[in-house]
This record gives structure tokens, sequence and C-alpha cells, in this order.
């Protein structure tokens, strides 16, 4: 399996026969295998995740379907589908399971060729202290920990996580709380906005001292990996 961080929330899987590409609005696009079909998964709406030229790809890339969250309103390609919470679809091969976002959209967790990748999408503990309510910030702990609680014990094989360095020393309690809640092999942070050093911060820090060879360390993007 190649994973290959494009930016900010995007990644793209390479497996043997499948690639999969999550939530990319920009960056450099690897050079995908045109013998292979594409999956393009987009989370939600917010312009950080989505973005129209997904659309493009179908120029160069002989065989893509876009899987998109429901609120995304658009009609630019015949190939697509769309997805709304706590709902299942079967595409092909790939088996996708969707989570209620605490933000806006799905979280997807998609089975394929044995393998269980779960992407958050927006799907986080966002507690933004001095900005919310305590209530607000009680509501938005609830709605993800409920989420999250859906999937408890089960196996993924490789997880893409917010990490938010905007949520100051409240950044690391989403990803936290999934790790200890499921059985992921391999996590990859995301949603970062470029503060690469965080992760090595998280890796360091107590909080993640039960599964810290888990997470990988981004340090740009465009970074490629070989699991």
């Amino acid at each position: 399996m190649k994973i290959t961080y494009i930016h900010h929330s995007s990644f793209s899987v390479e497996l043997d026969n499948t690639i999969l590409l999550f939530d990319y609005f920009k960056g450099n696009l690897p050079s995908f295998d045109k013998n292979k079909k594409l999956y393009v998964f987009s989370s939600h709406s917010h312009h950080d995740h989505f973005d129209e030229s997904i659309f493009n790809i179908e120029k160069t890339h002989p065989n893509v379907e876009y899987i998109l969250s429901n609120d995304i309103k658009t009609t630019k390609s015949q190939n697509t589908k769309f997805i709304g919470a706590n709902e299942r679809l079967l595409v092909d091969n790939l088996e996708i399971r969707t989570l209620d976002s605490s933000d806006l959209g799905v979280a997807f967790i998609v089975k394929v060729d044995d393998k269980i990748i779960y992407h958050a999408g927006d799907l986080n503990w966002w507690h933004w202290e001095g900005e919310n309510t305590p209530e607000e910030n009680k509501f938005a702990e609830d709605k993800f920990k409920s989420a999250v609680d859906k999937i408890k014990g089960e196996n993924i094989d490789v997880a893409f996580l917010p990490l938010d360095s905007r949520q100051g020393n409240q950044y690391y309690l989403g990803f936290d709380y999934f790790m200890r809640n499921t059985n992921t092999k391999v996590a990859f942070p995301m949603h970062f906005f470029r503060a690469y050093s965080l992760s090595k911060i998280f890796k360091d820090s107590e909080y993640a001292s039960t599964y810290k060879d888990k997470i990988i360390d981004i340090n740009k993007d465009g970074q490629t990996f070989e699991l």
C-alpha cells in the first residue's frame, strides 16, 4: 500500500488494483497508474476539503468514480454517487460506511482488498477554549464521541485524523480518543495547517505514550509512505 500526503487533509492510497483519493482541493497529485480505477472521496463542502477541480481528473484518468458527501451540491460528473451520515454504499469491490461529522458532512470508512481505511473529514473533538461556551464545547464533545463510539473496538489498518494546532492545549483530544477506542494500526495526522512539528510534539507527549509508534511523521506536502 502506497500512501501519499498531498496537502492539508488530502491523501491518496494506492493498492494493487485500486486508488483512493481523499478530500483533494489543491496540491500536486501523484502520477496515478491509469490501469487502476480511481475513487475520489470528498467528506464535505468546506473549501479546504472539496474543490470542483477534482472533476478535471476525468480528463486524464480513464476510470474515475466520485463518492461525495450529500451536502456537496454538484452534477458535474455522471460518475458520482452521494452518501449521507450513517449510511452504507457498495461501489464495485469497495464497502463504504460513513459516520456523522461533528462539523459538516461525513467521515469515511472504506473496506477494500481486506484493508480498512478511515478518513475523518472534519469529524473531530472540536474544543475552542475562549471562543465557545462550555455548553457549546460539551455539545461538540458529545457529538464526536457518539460518532466514534459506533466503531469502538474495530480494527482499522490506516486512519487519517485531525491534529489541529489552532485548538491550543486541546489539539490532541480527538486523535487521542480515536486511538484509545479503536484498534488502529497506523495513524496519519492531518488538518494541521502545515504545522509539521505538531506530530512529533504529540508523539513525544504523555498523551500518545501507549501508541506513539503508530503515528506517522509528516514533514512536507507530497511525502510518500510504503506500508
